[in-house]
């Protein structure tokens, strides 16, 4: 089957890699390319986590570690590592997570607000509880995309960079894809996936699917007196005027922070203004300094990425039309999923029902009031 994949990123190129390596002709196009900084698979370090308030993800997760587990052994490196996590937030919702993780079969421990420096050294209590859970770790992300890359090139996919303007069907039942510089495209099916690009092409396929592309900011910092290599990740929930925190490490480079909490939204191929904000970035600093216990603290990077949120924090996968497979609303996740929703992705558009159950993703669950007074969920890395 000839088959054309939009977006490299998280998402479009696993689904690519797999595809062509399942015998396809792919065709995988992106404006400007794998890894980009313009978006939402920029960056070499993700959060993954067992641990989650949505059921739904902790099972896609329980799946997406299988997946994880399989492109490690496909690219003869890791792609994900083990480091647990700590989630320190006020006692009722703690309460309530409990009770969503035993519901869910997740082992966890609970520590007192005095105890939380047992499983992350140098963290400063703040009077707040947190659970640990060890089935938690970074996705090492660069490394993931760079062993989709290499599959994708050795099953015989070809990337084309381009703009997509449009998708129509063509009077044989099959799929144009329009390109800015007046080309078209064409092939049996279109797998459409293109992250931040998400909200202009689904109008286009005629889908009123409220979407919020945004910017965020990350920063790495390094203290000689703390080895950033072993801390777990860390979810430090709101708490007085401060947003909610999320950090992991980043081996070899440092510890990663950044906050749920959009610097702009942003209007994708439009707004490329990725400098980070010097507040923002003293802010994330101070925190390292004065929460995690990192006094020698310095910032050694600084990066802006971009998130596409919907309303209710949950992904949005399905078939709009047919000769069409849709996946997008990222939500800040979507990376943690990478190497399964290749997966997924593939045996939809081969007409297979995927193992991971969609309903909770469908396309259609958004009323017109979602559209208006759109909010961000949290994203968390």
């Amino acid at each position: 089957m000839d088959l054309i994949v939009i977006g490299a990123g998280a998402w479009g190129l696993p689904a690519a890699a797999e595809l062509a390596e399942r015998g396809h002709r792919v065709t995988l196009v992106d404006r400007y390319g794998p890894g980009n900084p313009f978006s939402s698979s920029h960056g070499p370090t993700r959060i993954w986590r067992l641990a989650d308030p949505d059921p739904a993800k902790i099972r896609m997760t329980a799946a997406s570690l299988a997946a994880m587990e399989r492109l490690s052994a496909i690219a003869g490196e890791p792609v994900f590592l083990r480091r647990g996590l700590l989630w320190r937030d006020e006692a009722a919702a703690l309460d309530a997570f409990e009770r969503a993780l035993a519901a869910q079969h997740v082992a966890f421990e609970r520590l007192p607000s005095a105890r939380v420096g047992e499983r992350f050294p140098g963290l400063v209590p703040d009077g707040r509880d947190a659970l640990w859970t060890a089935e938690a770790g970074p996705v090492l992300a660069e490394a993931s995309l760079g062993a989709q890359r290499r599959r994708f090139e050795r099953a015989g996919g070809e990337l084309v960079l381009a703009h997509v303007v449009g998708l129509d069907e063509t009077p044989g039942g099959g799929q144009r894809v329009r390109l800015a510089d007046g080309r078209a495209l064409e092939a049996e099916l279109v797998v459409v996936a293109p992250g931040p690009g998400a909200p202009a092409l689904v109008a286009e396929l005629g889908l009123d699917v409220p979407l919020r592309p945004h910017l965020e900011q990350v920063v790495h910092v390094v203290d000689p007196a703390v080895p950033a290599d072993g801390l777990p990740d860390l979810i430090d929930i709101a708490a007085g005027d401060r947003p909610t925190l999320y950090a992991m490490t980043t081996p070899g480079t440092g510890y990663k922070l950044g906050l749920d909490a959009p610097l702009r939204d942003v209007v994708w191929g439009e707004d490329e203004d990725r400098d980070p904000d010097a507040a923002r970035t003293a802010f994330l600093l101070d925190y390292a300094r004065e929460a995690l216990g990192m006094r020698g603290a310095r910032v050694v990077d600084a990066k802006v990425c971009s998130w596409t949120d919907s309303p209710d924090g949950r992904f949005v996968i399905g078939s709009p039309r047919a000769g069409v497979v849709l996946a997008c609303g990222d939500s800040g996740e979507g990376f943690k999923f990478s190497a399964l929703m290749g997966l997924v992705l593939s045996d939809l558009a081969e007409g297979r029902a995927p193992e991971l159950d969609l309903e909770p993703f469908r396309l259609d669950r958004f009323s017109e009031a979602d559209a208006s007074g759109l909010e961000s969920p949290t994203s968390l890395g």
